[in-house]
């Protein structure tokens, strides 16, 4: 893969990247809005730990792109 096209696919993950943090403060502030109204949190915590993981998975194919770039400079 040439330089260019590994610049565009790290450009797409740290856009992942950001948008998986945007979700998870979202859901935060969701559990706390439901736990404050006494609704049961259960699976939007769930959901909260699946986003968290995805992340983490997002982070990491982003930091092995980049560490590819660096390969090619």
């Amino acid at each position: 893969m040439d330089r260019s096209a590994l610049q565009r696919r790290l450009q797409i993950a740290e856009d992942r990247v950001q948008r998986m943090e945007e979700n998870i403060i979202f859901q935060g502030r969701m559990i706390a809005t439901l736990d404050r109204r006494g609704h049961d949190v259960t699976a939007a915590k769930i959901f909260l730990k699946w986003l968290e993981a995805r992340h983490a998975e997002h982070v990491a194919d982003r930091d092995q792109l980049f560490k590819q770039l660096e390969k090619r400079v």
